[in-house]
């Protein structure tokens, strides 16, 4: 055998070891699937992304997806008549979907989404067509339908508060009309028990107009009056009956003025106890800086594990308003000396902090336009969720303010820790943050 016959069969081999690879690599893992009597598609992986193949020699470019695609089921999701691609993943709980609805005039599909969130944990079911359920987490749920334009709009809801502090275990659905106007509110507890009667123990509880800072009243309730709910709003707003008089009167009351009496907050140094503070937050640069810490004076390690701060602001006027920012987690804090709190050459307080809760700028969320800061929430949630949450509530008041920080533990007995008071010019200066 000559080297030349030699080399041609080499080549022979090493191309057809190629041919079986390329046509290995390009078959799908998943089968096909019939998108109506005529057509069929078939979903494949490649290096640009997932794309789907039709049997008319067509390819439709899908998605880009950063998520692991475990599996695909064909729902006529719509209710037009043919069948559209449901893909799934199965990388995190709860399982994440793309949906693409079948385009009949181009023979193509489109992406359908709905805005602020991601398809998961789905049910599409015969029995409603043209409607699907998609979990937020394993109570929460929006159920979506196409109204008479072919749109996706939300046609119900299901909430869940549970506020441990209350004993307030709730959950809520909502139906909406195609115009987004409510249809109906059910709300139930969750062992199909009576709506439990709140008693105010505040000395003065504010009535709300609307679920909403801006629409604070004049009007107050006294300790001691018991409310029926009739609905909640968010984590923050309760709808609720009261007796006044000979009448029943409907009004929105504010959970964390439910907790707190907000006309006692105060910061009181504590030199056998604990102290919360908050640093000075301009720092010079024009950004605002959120740093508090907590300093421990007593003569025994501090333990919690169901804190939460809260933000107490207060405008020129003397009025104030306060609104949780996020859970603290486990904190574990050894005792301090109180000589280890220094003054500066101006003779003013300098705090040096036990256990640093928070030190972040507030930054500007460009899409959302809101000021957001940072906080890791990778231990518990998801870890792709976005971990940037909203500093201020929504529709606050431009002006100057002074704001203090509040730790309340739903555990203890211990009283609302409030931090000295800082002074704050809203809106911020809008540093907007990088995702990336």
């Amino acid at each position: 055998m000559t080297s030349s016959t030699v080399y041609k069969k080499l080549t022979g081999l090493l191309l057809y070891s190629f041919l079986v690879h390329l046509c290995t690599h390009a078959q799908s893992r998943f089968p096909t699937f019939e998108v109506n009597k005529t057509l069929t598609v078939t979903v494949d992986e490649t290096e640009r992304g997932i794309v789907a193949n039709l049997n008319n020699n067509k390819t439709v470019f899908l998605k880009k997806w950063k998520r692991t695609l475990s599996f695909i089921e064909t729902y006529d999701v719509n209710n037009d008549g043919h069948m559209d691609l449901v893909l799934q993943s199965e990388e995190h709980q709860p399982n994440h979907a793309l949906i693409f609805l079948f385009e009949p005039k181009s023979s193509s599909y489109r992406e359908l989404s709905y805005p602020n969130h991601e398809f998961s944990n789905l049910i599409i079911t015969k029995e409603e067509p043209g409607m699907f359920i998609s979990y937020i987490n394993a109570q929460e749920w929006l159920k979506l339908g196409f109204n008479k334009q072919a749109e996706l709009y939300r046609c119900g809801d299901s909430r869940v508060l549970n506020d441990y502090q209350l004993a307030l275990h709730l959950y809520q659905v909502h139906m909406y009309n195609f115009d987004g106007s409510v249809k109906s509110i059910r709300i139930e507890t969750f062992e199909n028990e009576d709506i439990p009667l709140l008693e105010v123990q505040v000395a003065r509880l504010r009535l709300y107009d609307e679920p909403g800072y801006h629409a604070a009243s004049n009007s107050y309730i006294e300790e001691g009056t018991f409310l029926e709910i009739t609905a909640f709003e968010g984590m923050e707003w309760l709808k609720v009956k009261y007796k006044y008089t000979h009448e029943t009167l409907e009004r929105w009351v504010n959970i964390s003025e439910l907790k707190m009496d907000i006309n006692k907050l105060q910061y009181v140094e504590n030199n056998n106890g604990l102290n919360l503070v908050m640093l000075d937050p301009q720092n010079g640069d024009g950004n605002f800086y959120f740093c508090i810490a907590l300093n421990n004076y007593s003569n025994k390690v501090f333990e919690s594990y169901y804190g939460k701060i809260y933000i107490l602001l207060e405008n020129e006027n003397g009025k104030k308003l306060i609104y949780p920012l996020y859970d603290t987690g486990n904190l574990k804090i050894p005792q301090q000396n109180p000589e280890d709190t220094h003054t500066n050459k101006s003779g003013e307080r300098w705090f040096k902090p036990g256990a640093v809760i928070d030190d972040n700028a507030v930054q500007y969320d460009v899409e959302k336009k809101q000021f957001v800061i940072f906080h890791d929430k990778s231990e518990n949630d998801d870890v792709d969720e976005y971990s940037y949450i909203p500093f201020f509530p929504e529709s606050l008041s431009a002006g100057k303010y002074k704001i203090s920080a509040v730790f309340l533990d739903n555990e203890s007995h211990q009283q609302p820790l409030v931090s000295n008071m800082q002074e704050l010019k809203f809106p911020l200066k809008k540093v907007a943050i990088d995702k990336n």
